[in-house]
């Protein structure tokens, strides 16, 4: 492999490296903020009265941070595609067919069975958490308009 060569499947390297983790990282910090944020919900609706307008602001934030992250996480996604699409390029030109990660692994995506069984991506697993914590932090933040009109 040239000089030129090994450094330009370094660097995609590294780029996917970054991004990966910075993935994960985003998701960790989500998850502790969304956290927070529901614990104080639960605290807001537990005192009841003048603190339902608090979970209700609390809900409208949480659900406002839920699709901010969706929208981070998205990018993030975009940005390590493209460093796995360059990365096969490089296991393309590789003369080692057997050692190939990214490339064999295109190819493997397209005959794995789909469904709610089979393997998830970390994407489809993070998009279903933004979706089933924004839906409910917006249920959340109807909930003391919802109490406050008794049913008859």
């Amino acid at each position: 492999m040239s000089s030129e060569l090994h450094q330009s499947m370094d660097h995609a390297w590294r780029y996917f490296e970054l991004h990966a983790q910075q993935r994960i990282a985003v998701f960790n910090f989500y998850l502790a903020i969304s956290g927070l944020v529901a614990a104080g919900i639960g605290v807001s609706l537990q005192q009841g009265g003048r603190f339902s307008f608090a979970a209700t602001l609390l809900g409208v934030f949480l659900a406002l941070v839920s699709f901010i992250f969706w929208k981070l996480d998205g990018r993030v996604s975009l940005l390590i595609k493209r460093s796995e699409i360059a990365l096969a390029e490089f296991e393309k030109l590789s003369a080692i067919e057997h050692a190939a990660l990214f490339f064999k692994s295109e190819d493997d995506d397209l005959m794995r069975p789909r469904g709610i069984f089979s393997v998830w991506t970390y994407g489809r697993c993070f998009r279903l958490s933004f979706a089933l914590v924004g839906g409910a932090a917006v249920m959340v933040s109807l909930l003391p308009f919802c109490m406050s009109f008794p049913i008859k």
